[in-house]
């Protein structure tokens, strides 16, 4: 499976990043890469949440959290994948504190399906893109907040 993590410095305290990372519906809001989302499960956000994901160029994911600990760590499964080179991944969203800023690790592991495995190289160099793209939006999202509040 393979596996690439990317760092981001945030110029936003954590709980600020935590607010765009809780609000599991409105991704679409903020990250470019995402035409719509919505929730598919009732109740507060929590472990075991799900959304639904159509992508602006092509493609959709059904997705669940599988790990939430608040101003820490939010762990995404994409468990359900249509027309992508990948049949599942995980998005594992780690924050921690640096001074007025938050430190962010995201890695990010995926399984390539035939396609994906047949267009290898081209897969990872889409994948990385795309997941430093919602890294680059995640950022832009979190250090909006602080502006404007």
């Amino acid at each position: 499976m393979p596996e690439f993590t990317l760092k981001r410095t945030i110029e936003a305290p954590v709980d600020r990043v935590w607010e765009v990372l809780k609000d599991f519906e409105s991704i679409s809001e903020w990250s470019p890469g995402v035409k719509s989302s919505e929730l598919t499960s009732e109740g507060p956000v929590a472990e075991g949440t799900t959304r639904s994901c159509d992508f602006a160029l092509l493609g959709s994911v059904n997705e669940r959290i599988d790990a939430y600990q608040p101003n820490q760590r939010l762990t995404v499964n994409l468990y359900e994948t249509f027309k992508l080179p990948i049949s599942g991944a995980t998005a594992d969203f780690n924050i921690a504190p640096n001074g007025d800023s938050t430190d962010l690790t995201l890695i990010y592991n995926y399984t390539p399906n035939r396609m994906g495995k047949l267009m290898r190289r081209t897969t990872l160099k889409q994948m990385t893109k795309g997941i430093g793209g919602l890294a680059d939006a995640l950022k832009e999202a979190s250090e909006r907040r602080v502006v404007s509040q």
